[in-house]
Order: C-alpha cells, then structure tokens, then sequence
C-alpha cells in the first residue's frame, strides 16, 4: 500500500471539507463521520451506519436536523455554536467547535466540530459541510502524553528529563546561596538474578514498589526521580557528605528490610548507593550523573560510595572554546549562507520581498538551520559578526538582481554595542542607493528591553533609506506607544497569533485590533506561518498588508527569481 492510500487526519483537515465524506475508511480510522446541513435545518450524516456506531445511537434516533442534533448540548455550548455561525457571513467560511455530546445511554462523548459554509443568502449560511469527531480519546491520549513527558510511566517518579532539571536547579541554587547540596545514587543491585527467576514482571514490580517508598520517603524540598532502568536519584538540598550518609541509612531501612509481595511470596530488594556533592565535585548536571555512576561501581556493601577525585573523572572541560571556534572557522570557510523566503501582498498574491534567514553548511555539507548556532554565538558574544555575514551576503544579493528587495534580521547585541552598531551602519552606508531596498527587522523583546536603544536604531537605518520592523509583534507586551516612539514602518504579527486564524474568533478579534491601530499609525502589517488558504484569506479580509508562509514558499537557498533567470 503506498503512504497515501490512506490520508492522515492533517490531510483530511486540509482537504476542502466536501471531499471528506468520500473516503468512508479514513473516516473511520479517526472515529469521524461527515455531514451536510442544508437550509439551514436538515442535517445528513455520511455514512448514516458509522454515525450510528460512533455516537451511541440507534438508526431510528439519530438526529436527522440540527435542532435534534443541538438538543443534546448544554445551553452554553449551544450558544458557542450559535455565534460561530453568526461569524459565518462570506461562502467558504469555516470554523471549528469542541463540545460535550450526549448519548441515547447519557454518556458524553467529547466532539470536534468542523464545518465551512457553501452557501447562504447575504450574511446567513444555508449550506454548511464538514465533519464531526470524537476526539475523547484523543484528549485522553494528549493527557497521557504530556504527562510522560515529565514521568516515569512505570514508577510514576520524575523521568530522567525532568530530575535533570530538578538537579540543575538544585546546583544553580546551592551555588547561588552558597549552601552544600548532594546528588545521592540509589540502584537496586539484585534486579537481574529476580528477572532471570521470576520474570521481568516480578522485576518490574519491585522497580514500582521501590519508586513507591522513595516517593514516601523523601520530603520537599528534595526531589527524587527515575534516572535509569535500576537507578533512582535524590536532590538532597543542604545535605553534606554526613547528612547524605544518614538518609541513606533510613532509606536502606525502609527500602530493604519490607519484603515486597508477589505471586511468588515477598521479595526483598538490595541496594546500593552513591554520592557526589555541589558543588565542591560536580559544578553542572551531567558532570554529577556521571560521577555517582563511577562511584556506585564500588560497591561498598553497607554504606556509601562518595565520589572523590581520585576515582579518575575530571571536572569537564566546557564547551565553550570549542563552539566559539565552530563558529569562526564556519565564518572563515563561508559556511554560513542564506535562504530567501518570500513574502507576497495579501490582495494580489504578488512577490513583494524576501526575508532573509541564516543557514549553515555542516563541513559534510548538509544544509541546516542555524538556530542553535545563533544561540551559541548569542552566548558567546559573537552574534555581531553572523548579523555582518548576513548584510555582507545580502548585499551581493542585491548587486545581482536590481530589482529584489530583502529582509534582514538583526541582534540585540549589534544594536546595542557601539562598535558592532557603528561598523553594521557602515556597511549599510556602502550599499548607497541600495539601502532603500533593506528592511531591518528587529524582535519585540529587544524593542522592549530598550525602547530608546531601538528608536536611535530606527531613526539611523531610515536615515539611510532603510526600513524598519519589528519582528514577533504581538508576542511580548510592547504598547502602540512604543511603537510610536520607534518610528518602525512595518510590524511582522507573531505566527502563533496566525495558525488557524480561520477558526479561531479571538485570533481574528486580536489580528483585527493590531492591523486597525498600525493603520492609523501608517505602519504596514506582516502576518507569519501562513500556511492554510483558509487562514490567508481570512487575514486578507483582516486588511493584513502582506503574508508569509509555507503555502507561499520555503526558505530556498536560490531565490525563485534566481531560479527563474537560469
């Protein structure tokens, strides 16, 4: 069977809603039926047996209009769906609803309800298709999974993730306060000859019952967490090497001499145990895992096995000069490059510009995002000189296509510094008549730490002939005051106030508000992570002046008017 014999459920959410009824086995691999609601009354569901199945209902009471339908909401979910489709006023409309649906048994099912209109008589629809689903399982799932994402799922303790940030947390603050503070190893030593006896099961469940005690045992503002298949770890704040002695007495009392039961009688575990303290040993997170790891290896039968410099790990080197010299020898060897993503006008789809975003070739020449090396080089203080790499190969950009105009992102730390300010302007100097096709963009955040700093900026690169935006509008809390005062002539709305906008009334409410203020200002709007045509024709409504966005084109190291002209 080839991938797309069956569409996923985000394709079936892209697809136009009146093609969903017509692939009845999609539709019920995610527990969905489609539907019809015509004059405004008469509800049909596609196919009726599944509808049937899915919500609980004989044929003879599955509700054939939409007041049948309706009838098994609560009033306020009833007003929910009442206003979504007041907001429905222009054919191809959508919108989307979650609420509680009852059962002919009274259980209540947890629906999604997505429907775009197909017709209707002014600002009232008459003909509205879609899909209603169960996502209860769904949420369930999401639950489950966002709860894994912290826990052991067969403890129910920290996982390892999560106990890092804990032990981090802990070493920052001893650090800080300048207190002692010990990581303390716990391995159940005997879990191996258990598993070959009496199975993994029997294994597992003396791991659980283990975790269970521990939990028990071990007061806030210690944290104890899952940190390998037979290992348990406790942050013990303000414990010395004495202090993580005697805790662990107490717990080699409650851990060992209870017997766990089983269907194979009780069990008892052995334990060993290990300790490093902070931050005489360990300065950071993985320098103390792994330096209780090298300890508990000696096994000291009934007491515990600190971790000292002569068992042979040293303090880790960091990794600091290295990423500095990544990132010289990147610049030196011209790995750092660009790629073009174009933004086009809201009304006319035209091509306006392209912002331009940095990318990195790896020494193997893979092309990747230079995310976390722009984070490094945040770090590291050497930002300045990618944000110069940047103006350097746009402005080769623009020597070779007279027409092209680009977007530009820059740092705090190069506005900010004097001399790296100073030398970017330079350079922005060179370009001559050529700056008035540059756009600065620089994010809210930045404008927010220092509105002044941001206005001086704005004022010398428009000066120059430059634009100015600000980056992420709408992500932060920066005032229209603010943006008044920095003079900027563009703002990019932050794309999480954009994904579903087609939707979602307070996005569009929102959107609305910051495109109505910038328009009195005679700023110019920007909308990011446009990728859905719903989405993008509901922000031309908006009066959005340009969007950007997957369905308009990806970062390309060839631009597509480069692309074109070879």
């Amino acid at each position: 069977m080839n991938k797309g014999d069956i569409p996923s459920a985000a394709r079936l959410n892209r697809a136009p809603i009146g093609l969903v009824e017509r692939d009845d086995t999609a539709l019920a691999l995610l527990r969905a039926v489609a539907f019809r609601l015509s004059d405004d009354t008469n509800l049909h569901l596609s196919p009726a047996s599944q509808a049937s199945d899915l919500f609980g209902t004989s044929p003879q009471t599955l509700p054939r209009t939409i007041s049948e339908w309706t009838a098994r909401l609560s009033p306020e979910d009833i007003r929910a769906r009442r206003k979504a489709m007041r907001r429905l006023t222009w054919d191809g409309a959508r919108y989307k609803l979650r609420y509680q649906w009852r059962t002919d048994q009274g259980e209540s099912l947890t629906i999604e309800e997505r429907g775009q209109r197909i017709a209707g008589v002014n600002d009232i629809p008459t003909d509205i298709e879609g899909v209603f689903r169960d996502v209860g399982a769904e949420d369930r799932a999401s639950v489950r999974e966002k709860w894994l994402a912290t826990q052991d799922a067969l403890t129910g303790l920290d996982n390892t993730a999560q106990f890092e940030r804990a032990l981090s947390h802990m070493i920052a603050l001893a650090g800080r306060d300048r207190t002692p503070a010990t990581l303390l190893r716990v391995r159940l030593t005997n879990i191996a000859d258990l598993n070959s006896v009496y199975g993994y099961d029997t294994g597992d469940r003396l791991i659980a019952e283990i975790a269970r005690r521990l939990a028990h045992a071990v007061r806030a503002p210690d944290v104890v967490g899952r940190i390998g298949g037979v290992d348990f770890g406790i942050c013990l704040y303000g414990a010395d090497a004495q202090a993580a002695d005697a805790m662990a007495d107490r717990l080699r009392f409650i851990l060992e001499n209870a017997p766990v039961k089983t269907p194979y009688g009780g069990l008892y575990a052995e334990l060993a145990f290990s300790a490093t303290e902070t931050p005489e040993h360990a300065a950071h997170t993985q320098e103390a895992l792994d330096q209780t790891a090298i300890a508990i290896g000696q096994g000291l039968p009934n007491g515990v096995s600190h971790y000292t410099a002569s068992l042979g790990l040293q303090r880790a080197t960091p990794r600091v000069d290295t990423e500095a010299d990544d990132i010289l020898d990147a610049l030196n060897q011209r790995r750092v490059q660009l790629a073009y993503q174009p933004i086009v006008a809201a009304k006319s789809r035209k091509l306006h510009h392209y912002e331009c975003l940095l990318r990195l070739r790896r020494p193997d020449g893979e092309i990747v995002s230079a995310g976390r090396f722009i984070i490094a080089a945040e770090r590291l203080g050497l930002v300045h000189l990618l944000d110069r790499r940047a103006l350097e190969l746009a402005s080769e950009t623009l020597l070779k296509d007279p027409d092209v105009h680009l977007a530009l992102n820059v740092s705090a730390a190069t506005v900010k510094d004097r001399v790296a300010s100073e030398d970017y302007l330079s350079a922005l100097r060179a370009l001559g008549p050529q700056a008035k096709r540059v756009t600065l963009e620089l994010t809210e955040t930045v404008a927010l730490d220092d509105p002044a700093m941001a206005s001086a900026f704005s004022n010398d690169v428009r000066a120059l002939g430059c634009g100015f935006a600000i980056d992420d509008f709408g992500s932060g809390y920066t005032t229209f005051r603010n943006l008044m005062a920095i003079e900027a002539d563009m703002i990019k709305i932050d794309g999480t106030l954009i994904e579903g906008i087609a939707t979602d009334a307070n996005k569009q409410m929102f959107v609305r508000m910051m495109v109505d203020l910038a328009q009195t200002f005679s700023v110019k709007t920007v909308t990011e992570m446009v990728d859905d045509r719903g989405d993008a024709e509901v922000l031309r409504r908006l009066n959005v002046d340009y969007l950007q966005g997957f369905m308009f084109g990806v970062p390309s190291p060839a631009p597509a008017w480069q692309r074109r002209a070879g």
